[in-house]
């Protein structure tokens, strides 16, 4: 039986940076929709979050911090998971997101590998929660 393909929400006010996210994401077989500021991003999660298993979320924009927009989304759905990525140090905020739910952290500039083994960890870690409590029904 093959999985339905996974989407990605990725939110970076660097153009360049969502286009490189989104091509690494593609190559591991992930649908991805961009957004470049909180705005768009809580918009599109509330639109789409049924389909979306992952947001890559950058913590530094200049219209909302990563924090704020996390718990604008936090919000619409309690069980999010979200890759926090950041070119700064790691800071008390991320730390509080980490401490949150089943989320990461990423340091910019990162290697593909560095990515795509965060998202798996984190996609697994679901997995096996939704199949432990039951609520997994592929088998």
């Amino acid at each position: 039986m093959s999985e339905e393909k996974r989407t990605a929400l990725i939110v970076d006010d660097e153009e360049t940076v969502l286009d490189i996210e989104s091509i690494m994401l593609q190559r591991i077989g992930f649908n991805t929709l961009k957004a470049n500021n909180s705005a768009e991003a809580c918009q599109l999660y509330e639109d789409k979050k049924e389909h979306i298993d992952i947001v890559v979320l950058d913590m530094v924009m200049p219209d909302e911090s990563g924090a704020n927009t996390y718990k604008r989304l936090k919000k619409l759905n309690p069980d999010i998971r979200v890759l926090i990525t950041s070119g700064l140090e790691k800071n008390g905020n991320v730390d509080e997101i980490l401490n949150d739910g089943q989320n990461g952290f990423i340091q910019k500039p990162f290697k593909f590998d560095e990515l795509t083994n965060n998202i798996d960890r984190m996609l697994s870690l679901k997995k096996r929660f939704r199949t432990a409590s039951g609520l997994d029904d592929s088998s």
